[in-house]
């Protein structure tokens, strides 16, 4: 079964709710997580922007999950109707 990505913002990282969404995607059957990094254009240090994709790969390995991959994009390039679940 194919999921939406799971998204997140590069200024502001893994909040709470992204657990949440790892643990409803294990829940569901999920096996791994492609990330959508987006807000990519606002953190100029490419430093942070590899240590919040480390944070995910951390985060998505702690809850079961592998990751599929990580995709970055820049303020409004999402792409996905949805965080998680079945693609519509």
């Amino acid at each position: 079964m194919a999921f939406d990505p799971v998204v997140v913002s590069a200024a502001d990282g893994p909040l709470p709710p992204t657990v949440d969404q790892l643990k409803a995607l294990k829940a569901q059957g999920a096996t791994s997580v492609d990330f959508q990094l987006i807000n990519t254009d606002i953190v100029d240090d490419a430093e942070l922007l590899e240590l919040v994709e480390l944070e995910l790969r951390n985060l998505a390995e702690e809850n079961g999950l592998a990751v599929g991959s990580i995709t970055r994009g820049t303020s409004g390039s999402s792409g996905s109707s949805g965080l998680y679940g079945p693609p519509s």
